[in-house]
């Protein structure tokens, strides 16, 4: 899960006015993990950053999110990984005050092989918690090659 993941499917409709959205994971030694979120609107870079705490609960081992900003400090969300592979991950998280229950499909390349994403796509029906969305995921725009140093 460590390192940076650009999001290339998504239910999520904050990705419709939003573009080049990426997900960087930092393991921190306490077992949480740093969370940053970043994205352009309006034609200027956005960051969100939050921190990762495992949790177990009745759908299995996951994540509960917490932001640092200002007015994401009061806001928590849980999240877990369905599916991984060494180039792609499929995410599901849970509704909150601000957005839908939904699902994230990950790349470590912001214009992946669209023939693999199709291979993952056609697969997304048979895993439980991602059915519910798998009709109506669409693809964020990606107008950059990778991440601003």
């Amino acid at each position: 899960m460590n390192g940076t993941w650009y999001v290339v499917r998504t239910s999520l409709p904050f990705w419709r006015t939003r573009t080049d959205p990426a997900i960087s994971y930092t393991p921190l030694p306490d077992g949480r993990v740093t969370d940053t979120v970043t994205y352009r609107r309006a034609g200027r870079d956005q960051v969100v950053i939050g921190v990762d705490s495992r949790t177990t609960d009745d759908s299995g081992d996951g994540w509960i999110w917490r932001g640092l900003g200002a007015v994401t400090r009061w806001t928590s969300s849980r999240w877990r990984m369905l599916a991984t592979e060494a180039d792609w991950a499929l995410s599901s998280f849970a509704r909150t005050p601000f957005t839908p229950a939904g699902i994230d499909l990950l790349w470590r390349s912001p214009h992946p092989d669209e023939d693999r994403v199709a291979e993952v796509l056609a697969r997304l029906p048979s895993i439980a918690e991602a059915a519910p969305y798998a009709a109506r995921l669409f693809a964020p725009v990606h107008r950059r090659s990778s991440l601003p140093s």
